[in-house]
């Protein structure tokens, strides 16, 4: 569904989720804390609110609260309480919040032969922009069901489409967040992303259906995950990149997730056409097949330091590739036809995998716990054909920086491995030379202004189409995210 940026001028919530309390907790000086921090179990699935949260999903003190995002009220957000003091929105019912996040980056190496679009030619530098718009309803105060909730979200980018992700020659988006909304020929359209209604039934059940894009709701880690504006912007250190890959970005789902004082569950179907570009269009739902996947998570105490170990799996049933005789590589969102196709390449029908992850603190900043920094990791295994990516491994640090203690500022250095799959035909290893990859990231977060953070990134990548590209890759660059 197309809208004109006047319609969509909403401006992003800024305040994280977190459990509620017994009592607030004393204000931090000038820390952010992103929503993984303060609730990673249940990103998206429910909308960020900066009211505390209706039920205790976790005992008192054991996730980090995000109150405030330990800055005055007003200080924030760029543009501070406009909506909620001079406009009144919140206590109507309706939040509204917005970003906008810039990335400027560059490729040395990478495809170094010529290609046909979406890949392009390495050695370049390019200009991405990417806004965010937000409203976040409380339906309760609109007839609904107690502490129910809508989100609304829609999404642009302008400027190079992709930045320099589809030119270092990777299975892995290199600027990942550059590709979003999968739109690569409607630069500064926004695309509705996202309407979302959430309602917890009881402290330990939450139903959630409506249409949401793939990121954040899964095989998360509070170190590594989000949807690259904060934190990492790999693809391959966002989230498991076997998950993502030909899954659609926008899509209507259902499903259930149950927090509990051990961890969580949750289970979720999926139409798998991608709606980026539509609304509320039913008439072809599951037409085109389904997705199921299902995550268990549980909250560990190792080195009697927080943690998390999560498991899950994901099975579609939709036409997808078929490696042996496919002659371009998988591009993001891809689906194709509903029906057997006639000519070009030809596609199979069910594709599984299973994913592990973790998180373990450890260092925890004595006098204020959302404070500290620890390991992260993932891996993965698939079926390999029709899923171009066979086992997939990462690991790293990241958290807060113990060199500006109290200013808010994060960092992270992570390290993937790509298995490619041994399927591919005669055609496509001639053509691609797709082989296994891997790459090394490196950010750090510096938290200017309560409302902005400035990011340097450094990457290098060995490229996993090895006839098209150079052996290493290095990406550097840039990202500023402001909140407003």
């Amino acid at each position: 569904m197309r809208l004109t940026p006047a319609a969509f001028a909403l401006l992003l919530l800024a305040a994280g989720l977190r459990p509620g309390a017994a009592q607030d907790p004393e204000p931090v000086p000038a820390r952010t804390v992103t929503e993984r921090e303060a609730h990673p179990y249940s990103i998206d699935l429910l909308p960020d609110d900066p009211a505390p949260a209706p039920f205790e999903a976790t005992p008192e003190g054991d996730a980090p609260a995000a109150a405030g995002r330990g800055v005055t009220p007003g200080g924030k957000t760029a543009t501070g309480d406009l909506f909620d003091r001079w406009l009144s929105t919140k206590d109507a019912g309706i939040t509204f919040g917005g970003r906008v996040t810039q990335f400027a980056f560059g490729v040395a190496g990478g495809v170094d032969t010529p290609v046909p679009p979406p890949l392009g030619e390495g050695d370049v530098f390019s200009y991405t922009g990417r806004s965010e718009y937000d409203a976040v309803v409380d339906l309760e105060k609109f007839g609904g069901l107690p502490h129910g909730r809508l989100l609304v979200r829609a999404e642009q980018w302008y400027g190079e489409y992709g930045n320099v992700s589809l030119r270092t020659g990777a299975f892995t988006p290199a600027v990942f967040p550059a590709l979003l909304p999968p739109r690569p020929n409607d630069a500064g359209v926004p695309y509705v992303t996202n309407f979302l209604l959430t309602q917890p039934l009881s402290p330990n059940w939450v139903v959630f259906g409506g249409k949401k894009d793939v990121l954040g709701s899964f095989d998360q880690d509070i170190f590594a995950g989000g949807d690259g504006t904060d934190q990492f912007v790999n693809q391959a250190l966002i989230a498991n990149p076997a998950f993502l890959l030909g899954m659609p970005y926008s899509f209507f789902t259902a499903g259930i997730a149950s927090p509990r004082e051990w961890g969580g569950m949750a289970v979720f179907v999926m139409d798998p056409k991608n709606r980026t570009a539509d609304f509320f269009q039913f008439g072809d739902l599951f037409q085109r097949g389904i997705i199921v996947g299902g995550e268990v998570k549980a909250k560990t105490m190792f080195f009697d330091r927080p943690g998390q170990q999560h498991v899950g799996a994901v099975w579609k049933h939709q036409q997808q590739l078929d490696l042996r005789f496919a002659f371009t590589p998988p591009e993001p969102g891809f689906e194709p036809g509903a029906g057997p196709p006639t000519t070009g390449p030809r596609t199979l029908w069910d594709s599984w995998l299973v994913y592990y992850g973790f998180d373990q603190y450890l260092v925890r900043d004595p006098d204020d716990e959302s404070r500290g920094w620890g390991l992260f990791g993932r891996a993965s295994l698939g079926d390999g054909n029709p899923n171009p990516i066979q086992y997939f491994l990462s690991t790293g640090i990241g958290g807060s920086s113990p060199l500006r203690r109290g200013g808010g500022d994060t960092f992270g250095l992570g390290w993937f491995f790509v298995g490619a799959s041994d399927q591919f035909g005669p055609g496509p290893t001639a053509l691609f030379g797709p082989r296994d990859g891997m790459g090394v990231e490196w950010f750090y977060n510096v938290q200017a202004t309560p409302w902005l953070n400035v990011t340097p990134d450094l990457q290098w990548i060995r490229p996993g189409l090895g006839a098209i590209a150079t052996d290493s890759a290095f990406v550097y660059g840039i990202r500023a995210n402001a909140t407003f």
